[in-house]
């Protein structure tokens, strides 16, 4: 498979820029992981990691490493809908323990 293709699109770069980011964003949140102690701040770190895995797995579909779900929700594959979506949820919840916290 030739490569070209890919790299000359501007989704694939930002794509690459995505993972890029991604990985450092998940690298520092799981350096953070070990020293919080607040609920908030765990959603924090688990949207920011289910947001990284999201981007790995529209990477792994974009390059046909890893098949669509046949499972459809709304007509929109069941594992598409939930990669993008759950970190919006882990990050509602931080706020929603956010203020719970500090009522």
């Amino acid at each position: 498979m030739d490569a070209s293709f890919f790299f000359d699109d501007a989704a694939a770069v930002s794509l690459l820029v995505r993972l890029a980011l991604g990985a450092v964003a998940s690298f520092f949140a799981i350096l953070s992981w070990t020293r919080t102690r607040s609920l908030y701040w765990v959603f924090v770190i688990v949207g920011i990691l289910s947001s990284y895995a999201g981007t790995l797995y529209n990477s792994l579909r974009v390059l046909g490493l890893f098949p669509g779900n046949k499972i459809l929700v709304l007509g929109i594959p069941a594992a598409t809908l939930i990669s993008e979506n759950l970190s919006i949820v882990f990050f509602i919840l931080a706020c929603i323990a956010y203020i719970k916290t500090y009522k």
